[in-house]
């Protein structure tokens, strides 16, 4: 089986690599200016989608299958992001900015794929275990976006990481930073040859169980690696039930019984 490292679109199509850096880099300066986004991810997000006048609503709740991190889809003249909220956070952001491409190729280049079939996204694509051309795309402009090449090196310079011995410690120090999950930083050190790819591919093969324990030791990245709650979202769904109760919209049968199914659908799925 070919390494990891070959299996990305750096190493596939250097080409198409350097056009999507060109999409991610322009996304960037139009909404997101020079902040490292961070979990700001949704925010910028639905930002985008509402400058271009298409409504976008998040179904964001734990599900039990973790091989399954996100969906994007079209209904109704709206775009639908399903993110599982029971995967750590670094995954979840990562998650988001990968479904961002597929939305931003519908948005911009008429890429009818979304509105035909959706995207799907397992916890192999994120890992950058996937052959699919679009979503090697959409992976590298994930990693771009979140960790560009001139916020990555300032901070290299900042926290005076010695860029020809690049340790373990290191490379959770920008995690803690960039708040992306562990394989997408070392690819992305790989990208801008900071890392070699003999190196890279060392500090791919290190166990998962072994960079959390690193991250216990140091503190570092650990709370990216954390599943939070409290961000559960069912799109608009509790906002409309909020403004129909309070305008009394629905006579008070109907909202009895939308608030019940609301209550039933956060039980099932372990929400307060």
């Amino acid at each position: 089986m070919a390494s990891i490292i070959n299996r990305v679109l750096y190493k596939e199509n250097l080409k198409r690599f350097e056009q999507i850096r060109a999409a991610a880099t322009d996304f960037s300066t139009y909404y997101v200016g020079r902040n490292i986004i961070q979990d700001d991810i949704f925010i910028v997000i639905e930002n985008y989608a509402r400058t271009k006048e298409m409504p976008l609503e998040w179904l964001r709740f734990p599900i039990k299958d973790k091989e399954l991190c996100a969906c994007a889809f079209i209904r109704g003249g709206r775009i639908f992001v399903m993110l599982n909220s029971g995967i750590p956070m670094s995954k979840q952001i990562f998650a988001a900015a990968h479904e961002l491409y597929h939305i931003r190729c519908f948005l911009e280049d008429n890429d009818t794929e979304l509105a035909k079939s959706g995207s799907i996204l397992d916890s192999k694509t994120i890992d950058a275990e996937t052959t699919k051309k679009e979503e090697m795309e959409a992976n590298a402009f994930a990693g771009i976006l979140l960790v560009p090449v001139e916020a990555l090196e300032q901070q290299i310079r900042i926290y005076q990481i010695d860029k020809s011995s690049i340790q373990i410690e290191d490379v959770l120090t920008l995690m803690e930073i960039f708040a992306v999950p562990y394989k997408a930083m070392v690819l992305r050190l790989m990208e801008e040859q900071i890392l070699s790819d003999d190196l890279a591919e060392k500090m791919i093969e290190v166990p998962i169980p072994e960079i959390r324990r690193r991250m216990e030791i140091t503190g570092k990245a650990k709370r990216w690696d954390m599943i939070p709650t409290g961000y559960e979202k069912f799109g608009s769904l509790l906002e409309n039930l909020t403004i129909n109760t309070e305008n009394e919209s629905l006579p008070e049968s109907r909202l009895k019984s939308d608030w019940a199914k609301l209550e039933e659908i956060k039980k099932k799925y372990g929400i307060e």
